[in-house]
């Protein structure tokens, strides 16, 4: 029995995956860890036109991986693979980050470009989820990555590099937003929108949502729900007045304020309106009746690939 190690590198969070491989060359993961490291933050400040990664970000994900590194050496016969986000495509001086994970892990980092994380996100949905037709959409903590799927294929691969994370920094949704902010905030989202003359063909097709920002919300709602298993929301499905009803909800609250809201994800109360926001926007253009939430995105994507090259 043979262990695959995931290192994934994201714009808001580091995380750890173990999957256990089969003699048939399925896999099932056995442990998952999960590290707020917010890589992504302040690279949507001015820094002389550049983006770059901030010292202090790169410390705490390297601190992550110290962790991780001792957690996944207790897995025998465990390969170590990475995958690395928008933050890390993004920045100007990532390299030196690159390296210090080799030196810690052995691994060479996988830097995914746009159209590679939309591929897989792609791949771990059509995968996992029992739908022909839908709109993939993976809101990250530094871009957002949008999938037309008709009969199981792939029409329209697409990534905006905007997140969470950039968007709450660049219009002051960590706060309660003016008028003003938000107006601004929706004018610059729509126009990314129109940009995007294939979003037509997705109307009232079911919409997919990934990324943390999204999970936290399923969560919320099963709290309004008084379900139970908060963590268990692949395939979950929300009505989009229902969704509409907590973004709006939201809007009122400062960042300590959404704290206290049932369900909520602690480190993503600052940044959730700066996810919400382009995805409450996208449901309702699309006049989408309800969403579903994906578990399965990029990372499991990229196992499937990686196995069946693998196999080839």
């Amino acid at each position: 029995m043979e262990n695959l190690v995931i290192l994934d590198f994201g714009s808001n969070s580091a995380r750890l995956a173990i999957n256990r491989i089969s003699a048939k060359g399925k896999f099932k993961e056995i442990k998952r860890i999960k590290e707020t490291t917010r890589l992504a933050e302040g690279m949507g400040r001015e820094n002389g036109g550049k983006k770059m990664l901030d010292p202090q970000a790169v410390e705490r994900t390297l601190k992550a991986v110290k962790y991780f590194t001792k957690v996944y050496q207790n897995y025998p016969h465990s390969q170590v693979c990475a995958i690395a986000t928008a933050a890390v495509r993004e920045a100007e001086n990532s390299a030196s980050f690159l390296q210090a994970v080799k030196q810690m892990t052995g691994a060479d980092v996988q830097v995914l470009s746009g159209q590679d994380e939309a591929y897989y996100d792609y791949l771990g949905v059509t995968n996992s989820l029992p739908l022909n037709d839908c709109l993939i959409v993976d809101m990250g903590g530094g871009s957002c990555e949008l999938i037309l799927v008709k009969n199981k294929k792939a029409q329209h691969l697409t990534c905006i590099p905007y997140g969470a994370i950039s968007l709450t920094e660049r219009f002051g949704a960590d706060k309660v937003m003016t008028a003003q902010q938000l107006f601004k905030f929706q004018s610059f989202i729509q126009k990314k929108y129109q940009q995007l003359g294939w979003l037509e063909q997705a109307r009232e097709v079911p919409i997919v949502l990934l990324g943390g920002c999204n999970r936290t919300i399923a969560r919320v709602q099963k709290e309004r729900l008084h379900q139970k298993n908060l963590e268990q929301i692949h395939g979950f499905k929300i009505p989009a007045q229902d969704f509409a009803a907590i973004y709006t909800a939201l809007l009122g609250k400062n960042s300590q304020e959404r704290k206290q809201v049932a369900g909520m994800e602690q480190n993503r109360a600052d940044i959730i309106l700066g996810g919400m926001t382009p995805v409450i926007m996208l449901v309702q253009q699309m006049n989408s009746s309800h969403v579903i939430f994906s578990e399965s995105g990029a990372r499991e994507g990229f196992m499937h690939t990686f196995l069946k090259n693998r196999t080839n």
